[in-house]
C-alpha cells in the first residue's frame, strides 16, 4: 500500500542564516511507503558540510593521552599525532576540530552519545530560546509557543512541545544530508501526550522532525508518526521516510506495532537509518536506486523480509539530493504538529550498529532491549 499525495501547498519557515561550524568541547502491518502528504516539489540544498574531525587522526597505535584511540578508530583531538603500536588511548569524540571526551568510563547518557561521534547532538533541554549542539555549532532556535519542561526516564530534562505552533528550526548543514557521506542516522526519544494527533495529515500522521520545510524543492529526509486511527490503518505506526527532493511518495521503513501496545505519555526510543551503500537482496531496481531505510524503537529493529520492496530506495524511485530545507523538530513543514516531549537528538553521518543501539537505549532506560518483529512488532 502507499500515501495518496495531498492536494499541494507550499509552507515557508523563511530563511535561516547557515552557522560556521565551531569546535567544541564537552567532557563527559501493511507495507508503507507513501507521500508526504505535502505540497509538491523538489528537495531543499544544502551547502557543504564538514568532516567528523578536523583534527588529527590516529593510526593503528594512538598513545593513552586524550583523543587518541588505541584501536585506530577514534578522532585525535586537535593537533593529536598518530602512534604505532600505543595501548589504552580512548576515542575522541567526533565534530568539527575534534571535542574530546574519556570514552573508558562513561557515567551519563550524553556522554555515550558524544563517544559514538555524532555530526550533530541536541540535549533538547527547552530552558532558552535556543538549544546548542553539543558536538559543533548547529544551534537551534525554538520558535512558535516556547517549550515546556519534560523528564526523560534517566532524569535529564527534555522540551515539551504543544502540537500546535512549537518547534526547534536548525539551519540547514550538509552533514544532515544523506548524499554527503551515503550514510545517515538520526535517534531521538519522543513522548506523545495523546496517540490520537489533533494537528495531523489526512492520513493521520505528524512529522516529528524533518529535512523537508518547504516540500518543493527543499525535501531529503523526515521521521514519521501515525495516530491510533487512521485512513489506512496504520495505527501508531512509526516510520523513516526519504524522498526524492519533489517529495511526493518516499520509500520508507515503518515500524508497526500489534494493537495497543504503544501508549500516550510514554517515552519510545526511535532510530531511523539510511544509507546508498547497500540493500536488502530482495530489493529490485537498484543500478539505478540503489540503497536501504532501516528503523528500530526500543531497540528492536523492523524486520525488512517480511515487507517485500518497503525499505528500499527502489520502492519509490528514490535518489536522495542535499538540499538547503532547515531541520526541525516538532513539525517538519508547519502542516502537522507533535504534541509532546522530545529529547536528545542526535545525527550521524554512518550507521549505528544494533550494539550501539541498545547500549543508548540501556543508558536511558536501564533495562536491555527486548522484543521482536515480523509483519508487525512487539517488546
Amino acid at each position: 500500500m502507499r500515501n495518496r499525495p495531498r492536494r499541494s501547498r507550499t509552507v515557508s519557515f523563511g530563511t535561516v542564516a547557515a552557522l560556521t561550524l565551531v569546535a567544541t568541547t564537552l567532557l563527559a502491518g501493511a507495507c508503507g511507503g507513501g507521500s508526504t502528504g505535502t505540497a509538491s516539489g523538489t528537495g531543499g540544498a544544502i551547502a557543504t558540510g564538514g568532516t567528523t574531525d578536523t583534527g588529527g587522526t590516529t593510526g593503528s597505535g594512538g598513545t593513552t593521552g586524550t583523543g587518541g584511540a588505541a584501536t585506530g578508530t577514534g578522532d585525535a583531538a586537535m593537533g593529536g599525532s598518530s602512534g604505532q603500536g600505543g595501548e589504552g588511548g580512548a576515542p575522541g569524540v567526533g565534530g568539527s576540530g575534534g571535542a574530546t571526551t574519556s570514552c573508558a568510563s562513561l557515567t551519563t547518557y550524553d556522554q555515550m552519545i558524544l563517544c559514538d561521534q555524532p555530526v550533530a547532538y541536541w540535549a533538547m533541554k527547552g530552558t532558552a530560546s535556543t538549544e546548542p549542539d553539543l558536538v559543533a555549532n548547529n544551534t537551534g532556535t525554538y520558535k512558535g509557543a516556547a517549550p515546556t519542561a519534560a523528564t526523560l526516564p534517566n532524569g535529564d530534562a527534555a522540551a515539551h512541545f504543544d502540537g500546535s505552533t512549537g518547534y526547534l528550526t536548525i539551519p540547514s548543514n550538509a552533514v544532515f544530508s544523506l548524499p554527503t557521506t551515503h550514510s545517515l542516522t538520526w535517534e531521538g526519544w519522543i513522548n506523545a501526550d495523546t496517540l490520537q494527533f489533533p494537528n495531523a495529515s489526512s492520513d493521520g500522521y505528524i512529522d516529528w522532525m524533518g529535512k523537508c520545510a518547504d516540500y518543493s524543492p527543499t525535501c531529503e529526509w523526515e521521521a514519521r508518526m501515525y495516530s491510533t486511527t487512521t485512513s489506512e490503518s496504520r495505527p501508531n505506526r512509526m516510520s523513516a521516510y526519504i524522498f526524492n527532493s519533489t517529495a511526493m511518495l518516499g520509500s520508507a521503513a515503518d515500524w508497526q506495532p500489534v494493537d495497543n501496545l504503544i501508549k500516550a505519555s510514554t517515552w519510545y526510543h526511535v532510530v531511523g537509518e539510511y544509507t546508498t551503500l547497500n540493500q536488502p537482496s530482495d530489493c529490485t531496481g537498484t543500478t539505478m536506486y540503489p540503497g536501504s531505510i532501516n528503523v528500530w524503537v526500543n531497540g528492536v529493529e523492523w524486520d525488512q523480509a517480511e515487507h517485500g520492496q518497503t525499505g528500499c530506495m527502489s520502492q519509490y524511485n528514490v535518489v536522495p539530493v542535499a538540499n538547503g530545507s532547515p531541520l526541525n523538530i516538532g513539525t517538519m513543514a508547519g502542516d502537522t504538529w507533535f504534541p509532546g516531549a522530545i529529547g536528545k537528538v542526535a545525527i550521524y553521518d554512518k550507521l549505528l550498529t544494533q550494539a550501539q543501539i541498545n547500549a543508548h537505549y540501556k543508558a536511558m532506560t536501564s533495562q536491555s532491549p527486548t522484543g521482536s518483529c515480523s509483519a508487525s512488532c512487539s517488546f
